[in-house]
């Protein structure tokens, strides 16, 4: 297998793209921003630093508290926090992968402090949230603060909502990548995704299988394979 060497965004000496570089890219995310200013939702750096921060601090931890049945939460996120332990609560899990890898035969994904795994074929990185068995059905697991739901289905009718299904949209496509990157990288296929969409006062659960999981993972090499051609365009 192919090792980091000290430069994280880099496979054998070739620079890959994270996974979020290549959503970035998708031409739906200038609809996206389109339906929020049409919900009177405007975004500005302000917002975008405290959402990051929250979604860093929660993510820290959720990998405590599954590693070491404990930790130590911000006053400021415990509503989210009590969310998520609802979330997970009911579920029994197994990880291989919190943020980095768990088992040791996974341990050449580690480099440092940072854990990625890897597509060649598609020449993509990223660092999954969790990987697991989950009530025993192997998934890759996304967790997301947000203060408002997600949703699978968009209402033509109704522009405004295009927000709520691009977050989900783009969330499944999130899991599949790293589905496929890991399937490529271990040998082993994981079919099954999960995102838990953690607000303060609920949350949501979805699971994303079968054929739609397949799509998923079409979508985004397709979304990789357009990156690229811009890039080798820019660089000719």
């Amino acid at each position: 297998m192919s090792q980091l060497n000290k430069a994280p965004t880099l496979v054998d000496g070739v620079a890959y793209p994270s996974v979020s570089t290549i959503l970035a890219s998708d031409p739906k995310r200038k609809t996206f921003f389109k339906s929020r200013g049409a919900r009177g939702v405007q975004p500005n750096d302000d917002s975008r630093r405290t959402s990051t921060q929250r979604g860093i601090t929660l993510h820290k931890c959720f990998n405590d508290y599954l590693l070491t049945g404990e930790a130590d939460i911000p006053p400021i996120y415990l509503d989210y926090w009590r969310q998520l332990q609802e979330a997970i609560g009911c579920m029994t899990i197994k990880p291989i992968w919190a943020e980095g890898p768990i088992l040791p035969k996974h341990q050449h994904f580690r480099n440092g402090n940072k854990s990625l795994i890897w597509s060649k074929r598609h020449r993509y990185l990223g660092c999954p949230d969790l990987i697991g068995n989950f009530e025993g059905v192997d998934a890759v697991c996304e967790i997301k603060t947000s203060k408002s739901p997600y949703t699978k289905n968009y209402d033509r009718n109704d522009f405004r909502s295009y927000g709520s299904w691009f977050s989900y949209y783009s969330s499944a496509l999130q899991v599949a990548s790293y589905s496929g990157a890991w399937a490529e990288a271990t040998g082993n296929r994981i079919n099954t995704g999960l995102v838990i969409n953690v607000m303060p006062d609920s949350y949501q659960l979805f699971i994303i299988e079968g054929p739609e999981m397949k799509s998923r993972l079409t979508k985004f090499r397709s979304l990789a394979k357009d990156y690229h051609k811009g890039e080798d365009a820019m660089y000719a």
